[in-house]
């Protein structure tokens, strides 16, 4: 059977490397140079490269140390990474068996071409991802770890994921932010208790936060009407799917598909951003489901057990829905955290009757604490069950067994 999958990035890389492992001929068409998509190149894996010591800063400013770092360091550390992922990428689809072609695909009656090229493919998986927005007098996230250009005075326009994520990566730089945010706080529509949280914490660390505020981008920026200068705007939001050479798929907004990841095209199914889903995990458990139905089996995804994260510091992540009845602990209630110096922020599990319906964690190793309550949850553990395991000691994760524990009773 032979699959022609579109896009090397998480959702296309599994794709591809799903259906080959059953046994299908697997040809991956790519239309830039390097392999990994935005998250290797762009997002994701630059970002994290740079955060890494600035969570050393960080923690060592809790106890009267000074670490720094200039920024022009954390990029040489973020493109030697980038590099590394994306040669990596290379070496996972070769020892897969996945053939790989350079070049813009499109779809036109039910095959792909690449230039002159047209692929025999028995089914198609689209996994194109998305387009960073472009508005004349601001840059995309995409730009911000890469860019030459010096500055000081940065302006995030929107205070969701994006907006927090990077604007505590830009104040550990030593950069003076400025977040910009409609809404009345931080991560709108997200938990509250966390909202208030974020915004409060972000104001301690010297950021300057304007909620219930409106930026506007012309010859000058000004913010609720008032003109202010910065060396560089940074819009937080606005990606669009890649649709070039996909139109047929879509009415111009997301691609469309069902739990088996089947688009309204026979045999071609779609994986990734470029269906309206927004984290790397999201894209490579969607991309195996497509790569798997392509090639005859039959997988569903099922989207709502998926941990999402931001890498600030406290961290912050979450899982399923904070309704019903909540338990919250704070984390100076935590031992470790205590030891640590590590009391900013809480946990929040919720349950109905005895079914856990999600909760949040805004703490030092709140991945590693809503990961953990996304397992239960998928595995459909009762709270009563869930707050009898036994978590070591001193540890985060003791945090969630309170919650639990105090839910139960």
């Amino acid at each position: 059977m032979n699959l022609t999958v579109v896009g090397s990035g998480p959702g296309g890389i599994y794709a591809a490397l799903a259906a080959s492992q059953k046994g299908a001929k697997v040809t991956l068409v790519e239309k830039q140079e390097r392999l990994g998509g935005t998250c290797v190149l762009y997002g994701c894996i630059p970002s994290k490269a740079m955060i890494a010591p600035l969570a050393t800063r960080y923690l060592a400013g809790k106890f009267g140390k000074d670490i720094s770092f200039s920024y022009e360091e954390l990029q040489t550390i973020a493109e030697n990474v980038v590099r590394r992922a994306s040669k990596g990428v290379e070496y996972m689809l070769e020892n897969g068996g996945v053939n790989v072609i350079h070049g813009q695909a499109e779809l036109r009656s039910g095959k792909i071409n690449v230039g002159a090229q047209s692929l025999d493919s028995d089914s198609i998986v689209i996994a194109s991802g998305t387009e960073k927005p472009q508005v004349k007098g601001t840059i995309a996230s995409d730009d911000l770890h890469f860019i030459k250009k010096k500055f000081s005075k940065v302006l995030l326009i929107g205070g969701g994921v994006g907006g927090v994520e990077y604007g505590w990566l830009l104040a550990m730089t030593g950069k003076k932010v400025t977040i910009v945010e409609r809404d009345e706080l931080l991560l709108p529509k997200h938990d509250i208790d966390l909202r208030r949280s974020v915004t409060s914490h972000f104001k301690r660390l010297g950021i300057d936060v304007r909620t219930n505020s409106l930026a506007e981008i012309g010859d000058q920026i000004k913010i609720n009407g008032e003109e202010e200068d910065f060396d560089l705007v940074v819009l937080t939001f606005g990606r669009k799917p890649a649709l070039k050479g996909f139109e047929e798929l879509s009415d111009g907004n997301w691609i469309e598909v069902d739990s088996f990841m089947r688009t309204k095209l026979n045999n071609v199914y779609a994986a990734g951003d470029v269906t309206g889903s927004f984290t790397a995990h999201e894209a490579i458990h969607k991309g195996i489901v497509a790569g798997l139905n392509a090639v005859g089996e039959k997988v569903s995804y099922d989207k709502m057990v998926i941990p999402k994260v931001l890498y600030t510091h406290p961290e912050i992540a979450y899982v399923g829905k904070t309704e019903g009845t909540c338990v919250k602990v704070s984390m100076a209630e935590v031992i470790r955290a205590v030891a640590e110096q590590s009391t900013d922020g809480f946990i929040k599990v919720c349950a109905k009757g005895e079914n856990i319906t999600g909760g949040v964690a805004f703490s030092e190793r709140a991945e590693d604490i809503i990961s953990s309550l996304a397992l239960l949850m998928q595995l459909n553990v009762n709270v009563d069950i869930a707050s009898k395991l036994i978590m070591p000691h001193p540890s985060y994760l003791e945090g969630l067994w309170e919650a639990l524990r105090r839910l139960k009773s």
